[in-house]
């Protein structure tokens, strides 16, 4: 038998083209369909819309050995109240600078809309009480330090960090709102 030449295939191409075409149509659609029916069992990735959540921004400008332990522990503490769930934990490192200094970042995570901006260390009080007066619906935390501010809560130094990190989740998951 002898083997089909190109021009013998191309004559039957234009003899029959509503036949070949039909062929080539059929053969997309079994492909496609084979390919869709017999499905993916790989699991597609989760999404999560956090958007919603709570937001708690920490300040760290440790100055000291004193002021990276609070901050250490205040983080974890954060990392603890995102975990249990709708709280987003965010951490802005400052430069080691002087209280004056720090109002702009602080003012930067109010323009976050951080829920929650937690400072640590006594450097850092001036600032946050100035910022607490320039913003009233902006709710703050100083880890580390005292202040009189109505709009500042206080989370008082531990011995152990564990102890202040709990103080700081608990603060956190107070200010949740619940429908957070």
């Amino acid at each position: 038998m002898p083997v089909p030449t190109i021009a013998r295939l191309v004559g039957g191409v234009r003899r029959r083209p509503v036949l070949v075409g039909g062929g080539a149509v059929t053969a997309v659609v079994v492909v496609t369909l084979s390919i869709l029916l017999t499905g993916n069992d790989a699991p597609s990735p989760r999404a999560d819309n956090v958007s919603r959540n709570f937001r708690a921004c920490l300040l760290v400008s440790p100055t000291n050995a004193t002021d990276a332990g609070l901050a250490r522990a205040a983080w974890q503490g954060m990392q603890q109240a995102a975990r249990a769930g709708h709280v987003n934990a965010q951490r802005f490192p400052t430069p080691t600078i002087d209280a004056k200094a720090a109002l702009p970042y602080i003012n930067g995570a109010v323009q976050q809309h951080c829920g929650l901006i937690i400072a640590v260390g006594t450097g850092m009080k001036p600032a946050t009480e100035a910022a607490a007066t320039a913003n009233p619906h902006q709710r703050f935390a100083l880890v580390g330090g005292a202040s009189s501010h109505p709009r500042i809560a206080s989370v008082a130094a531990t011995d152990d960090s564990k102890g202040l990190s709990a103080k700081v989740e608990s603060l956190i998951a107070r200010l949740t709102p619940p429908d957070a």
